[in-house]
């Protein structure tokens, strides 16, 4: 009787754990279960200081959740414990962002390393369920931000009111700053049909100063190129008269008689200008008229 009552107890208690196994299996089914799926774990953002007007970009994340009950909560964002900024290695430079739910507008960027208090309407995924969200990202590069790469790793969560979180997800933030550059002209001239024109008044051998420059804005090193239509002269149109000339950029000795350049390198922006003096050659015995010549300045980021 002894050992029989044992194996009946045995066999109750055997019973009573598979019961409690179940109960945990359907709780766990019965809770949120969510997943945060980025389209892409990059998020770039290509910008040219030269061209575009503001470094922004949107970027979609699936809301994805397989339990039994809805995941409802707000995004989050924390850096775990990395300075808050677009960082780029050997630099020190930090580049900030914003970053926003686009859905309910609310301000999710981690300036002190984690979001603020984040307010607004609360993301619902329902049971079995999926949702999109968007997040948009505005950067802003401090001026003369030198061409290069900068990024940074952020955690983004659904965080429930409660303070729990029911996914996390980390994306890359990244900030491609272009190898870029332009070249114009500031000071004294005019424009003829569209094109840049100084006039040199009456035509004297010697060196003249004008109050013209060249300036180049670069986000890093640059190549000037610099060609003269004819060669280093100014011809009098339909005829054979010609007086040579020749031209400075700041310090620089600027050959006319065949194509000229010139490099700057640099790993940081620069805003560069070359004020440009001519040289007229011996102008005695020359026809009177209008003598002229086109140059034709450019520059490409190198």
């Amino acid at each position: 009787m002894i050992a029989g009552d044992a194996r009946k107890l045995a066999v109750a208690a055997v019973g009573a754990l598979g019961v409690l196994g179940l109960a945990g299996q359907a709780s766990a089914q019965a809770k949120c279960n969510l997943s945060l799926d980025p389209a892409v774990d990059q998020w770039v953002i290509r910008y040219n200081p030269l061209e575009d007007d503001a470094a922004y970009r949107t970027f979609d994340m699936a809301l994805v959740n397989t339990g039994q009950t809805p995941c409802n909560g707000r995004f989050s964002v924390s850096l775990r414990g990395e300075p808050f900024g677009l960082g780029s290695p050997g630099s020190r430079v930090r580049v900030p962002y914003a970053m926003r739910d686009e859905q309910s507008t609310a301000d999710i960027t981690p300036r002190s390393g984690v979001s603020g208090i984040v307010t607004g309407a609360q993301i619902h995924v329902p049971k079995e369920g999926r949702e999109l969200a968007r997040i948009g990202v505005a950067v802003r590069p401090p001026a003369n931000l030198p061409y290069g790469r900068y990024s940074q790793v952020a955690y983004i969560a659904l965080q429930a009111a409660n303070g729990e979180v029911h996914a996390e997800r980390p994306v890359t933030i990244v900030l491609e700053m272009a190898a870029a550059a332009m070249i114009g002209l500031k000071g004294e001239f005019t424009r003829q049909n569209g094109v840049p024109t100084i006039n040199l008044g009456e035509l004297n051998e010697g060196t003249r100063a004008l109050n013209t420059s060249v300036y180049v804005h670069s986000t890093g090193g640059y190549r000037v190129s610099v060609t003269s239509q004819n060669l280093g002269k100014l011809r009098q149109a339909g005829t054979a008269w010609a007086i040579d000339y020749g031209l400075q950029m700041g310090s620089r000795q600027v050959n006319l008689t065949a194509p000229y350049s010139f490099d700057v390198a640099s790993a940081q922006a620069r805003n560069d200008d070359y004020p440009l003096t001519v040289r007229i050659g011996d102008t005695s015995g020359k026809r009177a008229g209008d003598y002229s010549d086109t140059l034709t300045f450019t520059v490409a980021a190198i």
